[in-house]
């Protein structure tokens, strides 16, 4: 980009740790799920006063007790430890995410609890990263059940300064096509920052199926809840991993409610999604609004072209997205290591970086720091000044 060889995940997380709970009322810091020490290295969830256990069965190896902040009593506030952990792969800066709270906007909760809790953890994440703003920078997280406190606490976070604001990738009871979003959407491309969908939140099923609740008699949708909670009892399954396809979610919602074409300078990032689907996802909007023309609202522009001129989404390990980089455009791409979560790459993450090298060429550079430069407002002369071995001055 401009000489410098700089890094920058786009995806990285913190744990919501006991003082994070302290900032509760009293009367709800219970709900909050807290991490604690389970067996054999493992972590087990302290929830309404009851400790489930998480802890796997299977024998951990020494990388997974690095991971999931297994090793990290601090849930990853620790700056000094965090900053070594960046170190081990060259990381100068991070957008940072909630961990389990990541579904704190989901349907489990009440909407009194929700707003509560993303007014706490953002504090919280402001003061455990404001010694090094200028490496990290937090997502805040935005309730959504009222549109007026909605609004309040935008304009509360970004007073802060915060860079951007997380909202779920899929909130069913209140899809972001309506009207009620309107204020929302006005107020953050106003402020010229983006928002990021990030996936595993909100009210996900995770599971292979693609339920409409909605459609289903009172009888069937008893069963559906009873079934959820008893796949709640049970092990992760490989089909949890289908809801890195809800990032597809904000991207047609936003395009076909014409949210994109009514705010063209609203910008936007998926992420922790991968995006090897990406290019189906844009021809098959442009299939449909050629063909099914007669019923369908139309948009003026083509409807891939609002993803390339407003979107952005985050790429770990991909190379089919790689493969489909001319038809998407690289452009669009933001790294991310997923720190430090068990499906992302940290600390083994030089492969991934090393093929977005050869794949892209000289516009590598955009994936692995520009893009997320220039969204977030990392400042890369600095980033490079103070970065181990730098000779910058």
């Amino acid at each position: 980009m401009d000489g410098l060889d700089l890094l920058i995940s786009a995806d990285a997380h913190v744990g919501e740790s006991d003082a994070l709970r302290s900032r509760l009322p009293e009367a709800m810091r219970e709900r909050m799920p807290l991490l604690v020490p389970g067996k054999g290295g493992d972590h087990d969830v302290e929830v309404n006063g009851k400790t489930e256990n998480r802890s796997s069965w299977k024998t951990l190896s020494e990388r997974d007790k690095e991971l999931e902040f297994r090793s990290d009593l601090s849930l990853g506030t620790n700056l000094d430890w965090r900053i070594a952990d960046m170190v081990r792969e060259g990381v100068d800066a991070q957008v940072i995410f909630p961990n389990v709270a990541l579904d704190c906007g989901g349907s489990h909760q009440s909407a009194e609890y929700s707003l509560v809790f993303a007014r706490a953890y953002n504090d919280y994440v402001l003061e455990a990263f404001s010694p090094e703003r200028r490496r990290f920078k937090p997502a805040a997280m935005v309730p959504l059940d009222d549109m007026e406190e909605t609004l309040a606490e935008v304009d509360r976070v970004l007073g802060l300064g915060f860079a951007t604001v997380f909202l779920p990738c899929v909130v069913p009871w209140q899809p972001y096509r309506l009207k009620i979003y309107e204020p929302l959407w006005a107020r953050l491309e106003e402020a010229a920052i983006p928002i990021t969908f990030h996936v595993f939140s909100g009210n996900l099923s995770f599971g292979g199926e693609f339920a409409d609740a909605a459609g289903m008699s009172e009888e069937r949708l008893a069963l559906t809840v009873e079934y959820g909670r008893e796949r709640r009892k049970h092990a992760e399954h490989l089909d949890t991993v289908i809801g890195m396809a809800a990032g597809m979610a904000p991207i047609l919602e936003l395009t076909a409610s014409g949210v994109l074409e009514r705010h063209p300078n609203l910008q936007f990032v998926v992420t922790e999604s991968e995006c090897g689907w990406l290019a189906w996802a844009l021809q098959a909007m442009d299939q449909m609004q050629r063909r099914r023309h007669l019923y369908r609202k139309d948009l003026p522009e083509k409807a891939s072209d609002y993803f390339r001129r407003q979107g952005y989404i985050t790429i770990t390990d991909d190379p089919v997205a790689l493969h489909n980089a001319d038809f998407t455009g690289s452009d669009r791409f933001l790294w991310g290591n997923d720190y430090p979560h068990d499906e992302g790459t940290w600390p083994e993450s030089q492969p991934s970086i090393d093929l977005i090298r050869t794949s892209l060429g000289e516009a590598a550079s955009r994936v692995l720091y520009g893009n997320a430069a220039e969204l977030y407002g990392f400042d890369v002369n600095y980033l490079s000044r103070v970065r181990p071995g730098s000779t910058h001055s």
